[in-house]
């Protein structure tokens, strides 16, 4: 537990990916860096796109 504590403070999240999951037209959109797992960004919205 501590080393991946500290492992998440000295990354430099500079290997990471995207991926959203969908519920009905909403959408939640995160970005997450590979070596830590760590949450580098947050986007909940409605896509307009799935309505059709």
């Amino acid at each position: 537990m501590i080393i991946k504590a500290l492992r998440r403070v000295f990354c430099t999240h500079e290997d990471t990916f995207s991926f959203r999951t969908y519920n009905d037209f909403d959408f939640s959109e995160y970005r997450k860096c590979s070596k830590c797992g760590r949450i580098l960004r947050y986007i909940k919205g409605f896509d307009e796109d799935m309505r059709g």
